[in-house]
């Protein structure tokens, strides 16, 4: 059985890498996260460009949005 004193670096090297880990897995999900987001606002400003609304479908489309 090992003494203690010769676990804890070793364990804490395994702490270290289990958080350096996780902490990639985050930025990354952040990073597609942040992908989606901006491709999906760039494909509504898009798709939003060449309509036209009436008057009646202005008034409705605001009251809409409060």
């Amino acid at each position: 059985m090992k003494h203690a004193s010769e676990m804890f670096p070793e364990a804490l090297k395994q702490l270290i890498a289990i958080g350096e880990k996780g902490k990639k897995q985050r930025e990354q999900r952040e990073r597609a996260g942040q992908a989606s987001k901006a491709s999906f606002t760039r494909a509504c400003k898009h798709g939003a460009r060449g309509q036209s609304f009436t008057e009646k479908e202005k008034i409705q489309l605001t009251f809409n949005l409060k």
